[in-house]
């Protein structure tokens, strides 16, 4: 069996109360449920998108030829990691090759295109926050749409400082590997092997295992500061 798929399974049974509690929202909550799942769905897709359209404008159609240049939820959304989201606020979608040896500017047009995921959640927050800041959606009664949108300006505040962390597969430590010497670079590659398991510590294992919540103080915390701080006072 994919380890990954029997890592889920387990996980699954050892949160079955936050599965249960997850059914439970889709039913008494369905407008924040909902919201949550389009903001989600959005962020990855324009995140993603992101990733190929300035690969592709630096010189490398890697990602165009494998059609990630798409605004198709369908063409960025891995089945497990979407699951993962659903289930565990934790999750990813498919990564978009990119070929960094075309890239203009080799390394350092790798960092850009690393940057232009996480930089774009960050500008969908923003616009987002617009009408929900200024009154835009006051006359509307609250529901879908004015959740969507503080779910949109939430979660990909979330995205952005999330994939920043540099920690491999994310788009931050890519963006380190750009900026540092040939040497020091080579280096830092050779850690991606252990990104992943650095990552479920950090998300599942200190959490429940020590009470310690890494991600709230280094992402939590800053994504609602910049949520805080986009939508204004009231929110």
């Amino acid at each position: 069996m994919d380890p990954i798929l029997v890592f889920f399974l387990i996980l699954a049974l050892l949160n079955l109360p936050s599965l249960l509690g997850l059914l439970d929202e889709a039913v008494q909550q369905p407008t924040q449920f909902w919201s949550f799942i389009a903001a989600i769905v959005i962020g990855i897709t324009f995140h993603e998108f992101m990733h190929a359209y300035v690969a592709h404008r630096l010189g490398d159609d890697t990602a165009r030829l494998a059609g990630r240049l798409s605004l198709n939820p369908m063409a960025h959304l891995d089945l497990l990691g979407s699951l993962f989201l659903l289930l565990f606020r934790f999750g990813y979608g498919k990564p978009v090759p990119v070929n960094e040896s075309r890239l203009q500017g080799g390394r350092a047009g790798g960092s850009l295109v690393a940057l232009a995921g996480p930089f774009t959640n960050l500008a969908l927050a923003g616009i987002c926050a617009i009408p929900l800041r200024f009154g835009a959606v006051a006359d509307l009664p609250v529901g879908f749409y004015r959740d969507l949108l503080f779910a949109l300006v939430v979660y990909n505040c979330l995205l952005f400082i999330f994939n920043l962390l540099p920690v491999p597969p994310l788009d931050g430590a890519r963006v380190v590997y750009g900026v540092l010497p040939p040497r020091q670079a080579y280096t830092w590659r050779s850690y991606e092997q252990y990104g992943p398991i650095i990552l479920l510590a950090l998300v599942f294992f200190i959490p429940s295992l020590l009470r310690v919540n890494v991600l709230g103080a280094i992402v939590q915390a800053p994504a609602a500061l910049i949520a805080r701080t986009l939508l204004g006072p009231g929110f």
